[in-house]
């Protein structure tokens, strides 16, 4: 084709079927196809007899009208925006609105708005960078995931250091007003950059030695897991370690890493978190309450004792907006689903969790959709960090999970994280929209 390449009319033809294709990204892919196909139709045009010019003009007529095959391509091409997730997320929020407001009226009736109007703020912030992530290039972060990865770290390392402790946490750094939790944060971040990290095909570098290549394999494999998951460990964040280490293990399957990695990887770091957990005493004693949920329910079980009854008393319409409920502590962020159900009801409730559902089920769709490798593993590992803090947050208010301090997302007050959290919605609905401006074949 490369003498054909430079013909006038083949020219022309690619400028007029790419000037219908809006996604200028796919514009060198569909040369590349089209001229595959002309350079076949061109030669067996010449070996008939044909020349040059003639077989050229014949050729052209022959693959159609260069409009008609633009407007196919862009058609093919044309990103499409997740509309699905996108409501499922705005009606979660409307929720969580409605949530926080009742708790704030439950718990502070003489400061209605303070916890209540905070939430608004970061959900206003949240929305704006949802959708302008939503709409711009995901793949672009792929070249910042070792920047975003050290980054993380340094964070992680300076406030185990300096950092601030808050309810038996060390991990909190303040800049002016603002409070930063950053073991909340990284999760989010480390799995992002260690989607881009694992996602780009390792490379042999030339004159390495195998030693210097085990090295290298071993830190990108394993190392690279096992320093965040210290440090989150010796900040005592455990539920943002389970939360790293959840998505890590999707990572691994969904990039489809060595099976001895993820034994490594599942056997070390297990029986790491068991035996810092058994040294705290107070994991120790949340662990033996969930085992013993009917024991000392004024003590240890205290919390699981008064969300049981809250659920219980609720009825199916529950004791409606703001119901006082100070038995119950932390209504705005761990114990927000018992408190749902009590204000408005098992149907509140059964409401509640099908939308979880929806939510998942909408992720996951877009997870399977989804050809490229960075794009499927930045989903797949955010949906599971969201799965496991949906499904954790309600299991141990019924006392089927250990009570920690996971909460609902959108739903529960965290503060900045909340910010975070529709950051990686966007980062989901850019994926999904991008997922079909790839290779295109014709048939």
């Amino acid at each position: 084709m490369s003498s054909f390449r430079q013909h006038e009319e083949i020219t022309t033809f690619l400028k007029q079927v790419c000037r219908e294709i809006k996604a200028k990204e796919v514009h060198s892919e569909v040369r590349l196809e089209l001229e595959s196909h002309l350079q076949e139709l061109i030669e067996e045009k010449l070996s008939s007899g044909f020349d040059l010019d003639a077989a050229v003009k014949e050729s052209i007529s022959q693959m159609g009208t260069p409009d008609v095959i633009g407007q196919q391509f862009h058609l093919a091409h044309r990103p499409r925006f997740n509309w699905g997730l996108l409501a499922v997320v705005v009606t979660l929020m409307g929720i969580g609105l409605v949530a926080i407001f009742s708790a704030q009226a439950a718990n502070y009736r003489q400061n209605f708005t303070s916890l209540a109007m905070k939430q608004v703020m970061f959900f206003s912030i949240g929305s704006c960078l949802m959708l302008l992530i939503g709409f711009s290039n995901y793949r672009k972060l792929a070249g910042y995931s070792w920047g975003l990865y050290i980054g993380t770290i340094t964070l992680l390392s300076y406030v185990l250091l300096s950092g601030e402790m808050m309810n038996g946490i060390r991990g909190y750094v303040r800049f002016g007003l603002i409070q930063l939790n950053i073991p909340a944060l990284s999760p989010y971040l480390l799995l992002i950059a260690l989607a881009g990290i694992w996602s780009k095909p390792q490379r042999t570098m030339s004159n390495e030695s195998s030693l210097r290549a085990f090295i290298r394999k071993c830190w990108i494999n394993v190392g690279t897991v096992w320093l965040p998951s210290t440090l989150l460990l010796f900040t005592h964040a455990i539920n943002n370690f389970v939360l790293f280490f959840i998505g890590c293990l999707t990572l691994l399957l969904v990039l489809r890493k060595k099976r001895a990695i993820l034994a490594v990887h599942c056997g070390l770091v297990a029986a790491a978190f068991g035996l810092f957990v058994l040294q705290l005493s107070y994991q120790a004693d949340r662990l033996y309450a969930f085992l013993h949920p009917n024991q000392d329910p004024l003590g240890m079980n205290y919390v699981l004792t008064q969300s049981k009854l809250a659920i219980q008393s609720a009825g199916w319409w529950g004791y409606g907006f703001g119901a006082p409920l100070s038995r119950l502590p932390a209504l705005q962020s761990e114990m927000m689903f018992p408190f749902l159900i009590y204000c408005f009801g098992w149907g509140a409730g059964i409401a509640l969790v099908m939308m979880i559902a929806l939510f998942v089920q909408q992720t996951v769709n877009v997870s399977r959709k989804v050809k490229d490798p960075y794009g499927k593993a930045i989903v797949s590992a955010l949906l599971a960090v969201f799965t496991t803090q949906f499904t954790w947050s309600m299991l141990m208010s019924i006392g089927l999970a250990p009570y920690s301090t996971f909460q609902l997302p959108f739903i529960s007050y965290s503060g900045l994280l909340a910010i975070l959290q529709f950051v990686s919605i966007g980062l989901m609905l850019s994926v999904y929209r991008r997922k079909d401006l790839g290779t295109y074949q014709m048939t």
